[in-house]
């Protein structure tokens, strides 16, 4: 009696950790599908504020109201900086080793993508691309670069996998080899060789971009706060009051006979 009641506690307390175990995979699962899907949405989001950076400028010159204008400025740099921002941001999580072999993940196309999203970022902390059209181009193609790779990581690796289970009959068999290829290389769980070092890589640029975030914010801290103001009050020079005119000596008398 004793033993029949020990086995169900043991059946019971293994199925509890099954059951609980799938509800820490499916929660994961989750997790990563939704991370993927925003950082996609956000890179599109990135990308097209920073093409559009000539209509912004275009119709802020229409306004006729200071207010206007700083509001519709505002929301150029809120949109461009903060998709940028929270890009990095949820981006680390492609940076964890355990995950490349959980998930699917596009290698080195996703982690790779994040890379080029935080140079960018230290760019924009470092230079002033709003002012110098140079650094604004680089900033342009440091965006765009790290949105296609993102989005052709996304879209034809981890999403492969729909494709060829089961193959579609109206997919020809060179298509199938194609997204086959993709599949098998590329895929971290399908090739850890290749994600461990697509790890150690990334990881790597991903440091050396935070390490010049760092320095840069470290060297600017010890800046004296006139010349980091935002809105500095400005100087005028004080004039000398004008000279009057020297007056002129009268003529002398003319003398008396």
């Amino acid at each position: 009696m004793l033993d029949a009641f020990a086995i169900l506690l043991q059946a019971g307390a293994y199925n509890s950790s099954v059951v609980a175990q799938t509800y820490v995979t499916a929660d994961s699962i989750y997790t990563e599908n939704t991370l993927t899907v925003l950082l996609m949405i956000l890179t599109v989001l990135a990308i097209s504020v920073q093409i559009a950076r000539g209509y912004f400028l275009r119709i802020l010159r229409k306004f006729t109201l200071r207010l206007a204008a700083d509001l519709w400025w505002l929301i150029f740099i809120l949109l461009r900086d903060a998709s940028i921002f929270l890009i990095v941001f949820l981006g680390v999580s492609l940076f964890w080793p355990g995950t490349y072999h959980d998930y699917p993940i596009a290698v080195p196309f996703q982690p790779l993508a994040i890379d080029f999203f935080a140079f960018a970022l230290v760019l924009m902390l470092i230079k002033d691309t709003d002012e110098d059209p140079k650094y604004n181009a680089i900033l342009t193609y440091l965006v765009l670069i790290g949105t296609m790779l993102y989005i052709f990581g996304t879209v034809f690796i981890t999403e492969s996998a729909v494709v060829l289970n089961p193959l579609p009959p109206t997919v020809s068999m060179s298509t199938g080899n194609f997204w086959g290829f993709l599949y098998t290389y590329f895929n971290s769980q399908n090739n850890p060789t290749l994600a461990i070092y697509t790890f150690y890589v990334t990881f790597l640029l991903f440091l050396g971009a935070g390490g010049v975030a760092i320095r840069s914010s470290l060297k600017n801290s010890g800046a004296p706060r006139s010349s980091i103001a935002t809105n500095p009050k400005p100087q005028v020079k004080e004039t000398a009051p004008p000279q009057q005119p020297a007056q002129k000596a009268p003529p002398p008398a003319a003398p008396k006979k």
